[in-house]
């Protein structure tokens, strides 16, 4: 059976399935210190150009502090194989793309020609041609990887916030995200009425009361909470 090529198409293929951005949102070396691991021993090998080596002094201090930094060897981006390197893992699947135009966490290349030629009678064997969708032909080993399956994917994603108690009175299904807040479920037990009252009336210096109206404006400016409570949002401002 043909392996799975994780070329660009299979990718954006993955994505469409998952629901997902088309690529990983996190895939900078200022983000995710696997992409950052990726990257830099690639530069350090010759294999990409050079990396800035402030920036990487940089990234490479942030990186250490952080507590996702892998602690052992195994769970660290390596490239080996000696004088001319022929093993890359635990890479940064998009960073693998960008080099060996193939989605992959593992890639190993042929050791030298015999080994290539040997695979090369095999494939031949079985009726395969040069320039199938095939990475047989050119890579002793590869293993595939989307975004989502990353073990560091799920780890780096913003964590919820839980907001204060707050429940809308209305029909609301699914999850809002307002003004970078995440809310999951009916909470206030105030109306916005109530609410916007309780502001107004509240023991606090006019500046206090005015940026806490500020703060209820940019909720009810929100398009799902707008089309909720209709022109409650127009007495805000006044």
């Amino acid at each position: 059976m043909v392996p799975i090529y994780p070329d660009l198409q299979w990718y954006a293929s993955q994505s469409s399935q998952k629901g997902l951005a088309a690529r990983c949102p996190h895939a900078t070396v200022h983000r995710c210190h696997r992409n950052f691991e990726s990257v830099s021993l690639l530069s350090d090998q010759g294999i990409t150009t050079k990396m800035d080596q402030a920036l990487h002094d940089q990234l490479l201090a942030k990186w250490q502090a952080n507590e996702l930094w892998p602690v052992t060897g195994e769970g660290a981006t390596s490239i080996s194989g000696g004088e001319v390197p022929n093993c890359f893992s635990n890479f940064c699947p998009e960073v693998a793309y960008d080099v060996f135009k193939l989605f992959a966490s593992t890639v190993i290349r042929f050791y030298d020609e015999i080994d290539s030629d040997c695979r090369q009678r095999a494939l031949t064997a079985e009726g395969s041609q040069p320039g199938a969708r095939d990475w047989r032909w050119n890579f002793e080993h590869i293993e595939p990887m989307h975004y989502s399956e990353c073990p560091v994917f799920s780890k780096i994603l913003p964590k919820e916030r839980t907001m204060p108690q707050v429940t809308i009175h209305g029909d609301v299904n699914g999850q809002l995200n307002i003004a970078g807040e995440s809310v999951n479920s009916p909470v206030l037990q105030l109306t916005l009425g109530d609410l916007l009252s309780r502001i107004e009336s509240a023991d606090a210096t006019p500046t206090e009361r005015a940026a806490a109206k500020s703060k209820f404006q940019e909720l009810l400016s929100h398009p799902v909470v707008a089309a909720i409570i209709g022109g409650l949002a127009g007495r805000v401002g006044a």
